[in-house]
């Protein structure tokens, strides 16, 4: 499993700890911006309002792309999974 620069949101604390725990470098969301992040995770969003789905890759500058997980309506172990599944082919 390839190894990831993610940032978190605030209230997602257990799901940053386990994160970490399995060797990602883990940033809190809104330090410094969002280059060269490989996944971002937030909460708080609904997504039917906002057009947005759970898992969705967006570019990130010329030759990146970054996962976002909305983890709204997840347990910390689906939000994990999804890093997991996510981490070793993440193409824009």
């Amino acid at each position: 499993m390839k190894k990831l620069k993610i940032a978190v949101q605030d209230g997602l604390s257990e799901v940053a700890t386990k994160l970490k725990n399995e060797g990602h470098e883990v940033i809190h969301f809104g330090d410094g911006g969002l280059h060269h992040v490989d996944v971002t995770i937030i909460t708080g969003v609904e997504a039917e309002y906002e057009e947005m789905e759970t898992q969705q890759m967006m570019k990130n500058g010329p030759n990146e792309c970054m996962l976002i997980i909305n983890a709204t309506n997840l347990s910390t172990d689906q939000v994990i999974a999804a890093v997991n599944k996510n981490s070793d082919h993440m193409v824009c």
